[in-house]
């Protein structure tokens, strides 16, 4: 199936072909990681509200530090929930911050609805930018992305902890980490190649228009966590854990951090899945975007198309790197590792994840998910 992008991104008469799939026969399928650029809409909006499990823990903990306090609610969004919350728990007063200016006038406007505008105030533009007239005592934010930091939570927080909240204030949520499992794709979805369902064709387009071209865009894989049958089989070992974020400590969101997994199981080794554990107030049970159904879906880093056949006790040594693009809010990921297999040659794989990347159909995965002429 071809899909004409917005005639911006391509030249007249030129057409973006992309690869499409039937959700309803393919256990994998695949969807743009949307969280990082200015897209939302009322689809997404819905599915985050109806995460009940995200929902209940933020719910938890606006109310356990709310009561009492001045909040900053960073990404209100235009349903405000976070900052309706608070004031409902009894916060002094909320700021209430939003970059995207629709949303922003519909936040205004559900909160005059809700008898709030007296304590909560409606900030347009990014956090990094706004001057609030005092230190507030908790910040609560929903900028986790697919990767712990793929929002920008690391550096929007970090200056958030240094100019606009207290010293000691609360942060809502505690931590995050990136975490990252062995995948054997041919197995969790028999075989099928991934593609994007039509209805997902638009997001992509957004995506796109929001950088300004055609780029090999960040994509997860839906359909891992809705089924224990489908991980047992493409999953090839245990999880571990990079890009650790203390949003009330030390807050580094650049750094290199060293892994190694060890396959479990035999298959073949395709790339990663990416996900993301999140403690959303101290002391709480995280939630686990690799097992768990949730909003937030784990990203793949695919290092090789055919795959690579391990067996239990072969292992991946790998360096995940996060840093800054050149925004200033927004990683890029890169990593490098090698395969270490029983008797075999030690074989080097890596895979990088800009924001706002120039490539395009720089891989064979995306030269297979972006077909040009001619085929891949």
């Amino acid at each position: 199936m071809r899909y004409s992008f917005i005639a911006e991104l391509a030249a007249p008469g030129r057409e973006v072909p992309v690869r499409a799939c039937d959700p309803e026969s393919n256990p994998v399928w695949l969807f743009a990681s949307i969280g990082e650029y200015p897209v939302y809409d009322d689809v997404v909006y819905e599915a985050m509200i109806k995460d009940e499990r995200r929902m209940n823990r933020y719910v938890e903990a606006v109310r356990r530090y709310a009561p009492g306090r001045t909040v900053l609610d960073i990404g209100t969004g235009k349903d405000a929930v976070w900052a309706l919350a608070a004031a409902r728990a009894g916060a002094r007063h909320v700021w209430a911050v939003e970059v995207i200016p629709k949303s922003a006038q519909i936040a205004r406007e559900t909160i005059e609805e809700a008898g709030f505008a007296d304590r909560i105030t409606v900030i347009e533009g990014l956090s990094t930018e706004i001057e609030l007239p005092e230190p507030v005592d908790v910040c609560v934010s929903e900028i986790i992305g697919t990767l712990g930091g793929s929002e920008g939570a690391g550096s929007v927080l970090r200056d958030a902890r240094k100019r606009l909240v207290k010293p000691g204030g609360v942060f809502i949520p505690h931590r995050s980490v990136t975490t990252a499992v062995a995948l054997d794709l041919g197995s969790a979805n028999g075989g099928r190649p991934l593609g994007f369902p039509p209805f997902v064709f638009r997001y992509v387009e957004e995506v796109f228009a929001s950088v300004g071209r055609p780029f090999d865009l960040r994509v997860v894989l839906e359909g891992l966590q809705d089924s224990p049958a489908v991980r047992d089989r493409s999953y090839l070992s245990d999880p571990v854990e990079v890009e650790p974020l203390e949003f009330n400590g030390d807050l580094d969101p650049e750094g290199i951090d060293a892994a190694e997994l060890m396959f479990t199981r035999e298959g073949n080794f395709s790339g990663l899945a990416l996900a993301m554990r999140l403690w959303v107030a101290e002391g709480d049970e995280p939630i686990d975007s690799l097992v768990q159904p949730s909003s937030w879906t784990p990203v793949y880093a695919p290092l090789s198309v055919e795959g690579l056949p391990v067996r239990p006790g072969d292992r991946f040594e790998f360096d995940f790197t996060t840093t800054l693009s050149d925004d200033g809010v927004h990683p890029d990921y890169a990593l490098t590792g090698e395969l270490h297999r029983a008797g075999g040659p030690v074989v080097p794989l890596s895979w990088s994840s800009t924001h706002h990347g120039d490539g395009f159909r720089a891989t064979p995965f995306y030269r297979s998910l972006f077909p040009g002429p001619g085929g891949p």
